[in-house]
C-alpha cells in the first residue's frame, strides 16, 4: 500500500530528489474519522505540489500508517518509521499522551526529526522542557479556556459548571478556565471530574440531573466526544437547556456522531483554526478549492482536515527556504529561524525556544446540518 502510494505521488518526478515525510495517526476507534480527514487532506495538498512541479526541485514523498490507540504501539511504530523512511518531518502528530511519550522516550531525539502540527491541547505537554522538535499549530488549551468562559459569560452566563475529565487534560482545562472566571468575578456553581472511559447511562444520566438542579447557565465541557454525547443525550432529554460549550478537542462532526445533529445543535465549540464558512482567510478559500478539485468535496467541510492541510502547507514553505540538503535539523532550523510563515491570512511564529505558533482561537456553533456557524 505504501509502495503505491508513494509511486503516486512521485508520478512524472522521477528524476526530481525526494523528500519523505511521515505521518503516524490513530487510524481506528472513535476518532479514526477525524485522524483520517487529517491525513487525507494533507495527501492531496503534497500531491497538488508534486503535480506542479514540487519545491525549488524536491518532489515530496507520503508515508502514511496506523498509529494505534495505545501509546507504547504507537511510540514504536513512529521510531520504526523513523529509522526506515528517515522522514524530513512527521505532520499532524495526535494526542496529549502520544505526544508527551514520543518526547520523553527521544524518539525525535534520536531521529532528529521533527514533528509538524502536532494535535495537542494540554498546556502541560506544550510547555514541556525536554522538548526539542514538536511544533504546534493550533492554540493551545490556555487560550481554549479563556475564550470559552468569556464567551459564556458574554451570553448571559452567570451560573457555570465545569465537567472536566479526570486527568491531566482535563484539569488543565479547569484550571485555566476557573482562573479566567475569577478574572470575571465568577466562582463555578459545579466542578464535576467524569471518567476517562466511556461513562454508562447511569453515571451520565446522575451527571445530568446534577446539573439540572443547580440550575445552571453555562456547562464548559473538557473530554472527548464520546462523553460529550453522552452527557449531551441525557441533559437535553432531560429538559437541559443551559450553553454547552467545549474546547477543540472534539471536532463537530465527532460529537454528532456522538449524539445526533438536533442534540449537537446550538453546541459552542472552540475553533483553533479560521473559520470555513466564513472563508474569509486565504488559507480557508484554497483549502476549500483544492479539496474541492482532488475530488473531495467531503474534506472541504472538515475542519480536522483544515488543520491537516495547515500542516502540510507549513512543511512546504519551511522547505522554500531550505537551500541546502533537506533533514529534519534543516526543517527544524527554518521553522525557527525563518518565519513567520504566512499560511493565508494565518501567521505562524517560531523561535529557538518558540513552538507555539498561533494563539488564534474563536467560537463556533453547530448548526441544524451538524455544522459549525460563525
Amino acid at each position: 500500500m505504501l509502495g503505491a502510494l508513494a509511486a503516486a505521488f512521485l508520478a512524472g518526478h522521477a528524476a526530481a530528489d525526494v523528500v519523505t515525510v511521515a505521518q503516524v495517526l490513530p487510524l481506528e476507534g472513535s476518532v479514526e474519522p477525524s485522524t483520517r480527514a487529517t491525513a487525507e487532506a494533507a495527501e492531496l495538498y503534497l500531491r497538488r505540489v508534486n503535480e506542479a512541479g514540487g519545491v525549488n526541485g524536491h518532489s515530496i514523498k507520503v508515508v502514511t500508517i496506523n498509529g494505534t490507540s495505545n501509546l507504547d504501539t504507537a511510540a514504536q511504530r513512529t521510531a520504526d518509521v523513523v529509522k526506515q523512511h528517515h522522514p524530513a518531518a512527521l505532520l499532524n502528530y495526535y494526542g496529549s499522551s502520544r505526544t508527551a511519550t514520543l518526547i520523553k522516550r527521544g524518539v525525535l531525539d534520536a531521529g532528529r526529526t521533527p514533528v509538524i502540527g502536532a494535535i495537542v491541547s494540554s498546556t502541560q505537554v506544550r510547555q514541556m522542557p525536554d522538548n526539542r522538535w514538536v511544533f504546534y499549530i493550533r492554540a493551545g488549551l490556555k487560550a481554549e479556556a479563556d475564550r470559552m468562559a468569556r464567551q459564556s459569560v458574554s451570553l448571559g452566563g452567570k451560573r457555570i459548571a465545569v465537567l472536566y475529565q479526570g486527568d491531566a487534560f482535563g484539569e488543565d482545562g479547569l484550571h485555566k478556565s476557573m482562573a479566567t472566571l475569577q478574572t470575571l468575578a465568577i466562582k463555578p456553581m459545579l466542578t464535576v471530574p467524569l471518567e476517562t472511559k466511556m461513562m454508562d447511562a447511569v453515571t451520565l444520566n446522575k451527571l445530568a440531573e446534577t446539573v439540572l438542579k443547580a440550575d445552571i447557565d453555562a456547562v464548559l465541557m473538557f473530554s472527548d466526544s464520546v462523553n460529550i454525547g453522552g452527557f449531551l443525550r441525557a441533559y437535553r432529554e432531560r429538559g437541559g437547556n443551559a450553553v454547552v460549550a467545549t474546547d477543540s478537542t472534539p471536532s463537530a462532526d465527532e460529537l454528532v456522531r456522538a449524539s445526533s445533529v438536533d442534540l449537537a445543535r446550538g453546541v459552542c465549540i472552540a475553533e483553533v483554526m479560521p473559520a470555513l464558512t466564513k472563508r474569509n482567510t486565504k488559507l480557508a478559500r484554497a483549502f476549500i478549492a483544492d479539496m474541492t478539485a482532488a475530488g473531495r468535496p467531503d474534506l472541504s467541510k472538515s475542519t480536522t482536515a483544515l488543520e491537516g492541510y495547515a500542516s502540510a502547507r507549513l512543511f512546504v514553505e519551511a522547505l522554500r527556504k531550505i537551500s541546502g540538503p533537506v533533514t529534519g535539523e534543516a526543517v527544524r532550523t527554518a521553522l525557527q529561524t525563518r518565519g513567520p510563515f504566512d499560511l493565508g491570512d494565518f501567521d505562524l511564529k517560531y523561535g529557538p525556544a518558540q513552538f507555539e505558533g498561533s494563539q488564534y482561537v474563536d467560537i463556533g456553533i453547530i448548526g441544524r446540518e451538524g455544522r459549525v456557524l460563525n
